[in-house]
């Protein structure tokens, strides 16, 4: 799982071979593809000043409002879309979404260009080079701690629902009391970027249900403690979830035990 918008990150890669282009998608229609060099000739490009969390100190970006953008791909009704989310995918396979009304605020960029380095700066943690698109946010507190998304290496952005696109990992026909549904927003939430349930999901991270459920080989108590703080297990990229309570973690488990009777999955 990792840290939790709608646009679309590989090991270290050298300068990009080819002028990368960013293709907007409904569904699975492609609607507009843009290219670098299109946003670089932009009135509205420009180079912004933020602290950036992944580097820790202040970065330099030349950038282009996200909502500029996705205005331009998808017509300015995109805005009024009260329920429907953003796809950012990576080039690794992972998967960050937002609704529309997070995506639509002041401050969301996608940043194009480090200004300060060429070909891009490796962040520090893992040398991953953000680019070649990378969104990013003006706003002070707009961090992903709260709430908002910042993926990097985006290759497409997907005008989707996550039920709509992932729809072997909802679960249906439960009991009238189950805590299957509260799981099930957990992991929509915070682990479907990574992980996959029943093939639809993320990428980066194992399926958690296929072709063995996860809670079927793996002591329920331990699990918990491994998704709370997985950095006291292993060096792993899947980070840390501090701010789960108990019961969310039941939630989360009673879903994966859900999921797997639901399937048949042993």
């Amino acid at each position: 799982m990792r840290g939790a918008l709608l646009l679309t990150v590989l090991s270290v890669a050298p300068a990009f071979a080819a002028e990368p282009f960013l293709t907007f998608m409904s569904g699975d229609r492609e609607v507009a593809r843009i290219a670098a060099w299109d946003l670089r000739s932009r009135k509205d490009a420009r180079v912004i000043t933020i602290p950036d969390p992944f580097y820790g100190r202040i970065k330099r970006y030349r950038a282009i409002p996200l909502r500029n953008l996705l205005t331009n791909a998808y017509g300015p009704s995109w805005l009024e879309d009260g329920v429907g989310e953003m796809f950012f995918e990576a080039l690794d396979g992972y998967q960050s979404h937002a609704k529309v009304p997070v995506l639509s605020a002041e401050g969301a960029m996608i940043a194009f260009e480090d200004v300060d380095v060429p070909d891009w700066e490796p962040m520090p943690k893992d040398k991953v080079i953000p680019g070649p698109f990378y969104l990013v946010w003006t706003g002070p507190d707009q961090t992903p701690a709260k709430g908002f998304p910042w993926p990097w290496q985006i290759a497409r952005v997907r005008s989707a629902i996550v039920e709509d696109l992932f729809p072997k990992a909802v679960p249906r026909n439960y009991p009238l009391k189950s805590r299957a549904p509260a799981g099930w927003a957990i992991f929509r939430s915070r682990c479907i970027s990574c992980h996959a349930m029943n093939g639809h999901g993320g990428t980066v991270g194992p399926d958690l249900n296929e072709p063995r459920g996860i809670t079927r080989y793996h002591d329920k108590g331990e699990l918990k403690d491994f998704i709370y703080r997985a950095s006291d297990f292993r060096h792993t990229k899947m980070p840390d979830f501090i701010d789960l309570t108990p019961k969310n973690l039941s939630d989360l488990i009673t879903y994966f035990d859900f999921m797997a009777i639901q399937a048949g999955t042993k």
